[in-house]
């Protein structure tokens, strides 16, 4: 299956409808792209999550513990993992 995209002033490329559902790909899939020569190469990204359900469980009750003493910001995955150890 092939397809013609255009690249918008924001650098953005829209897949078509029927491309996606052939790829099996929707909302919020992550893509790898490769750059081989003049061709881009789209290959699908399967995440493993970082931290179990228990964990993230636990991190909330964390998180909500140190509200109660003031606010506290966690912007990476080190404040997570500080707060987790």
């Amino acid at each position: 299956m092939t397809a013609t995209l255009k690249v918008n002033a924001r650098n953005d490329l829209h897949l078509p409808a029927k491309l996606l559902r052939h790829l099996n790909l929707g909302k919020d899939r992550i893509l790898r792209v490769e750059a081989k020569g003049n061709a881009l190469i789209l290959l699908p990204v399967d995440l493993e999550p970082r931290y179990s359900q228990e964990e993230l469980d636990g991190l909330d009750r964390l998180h909500a513990d140190e509200k109660k003493k003031g606010w506290i910001r966690l912007e990476t995955g080190k404040d997570i993992d500080r707060l987790l150890s």
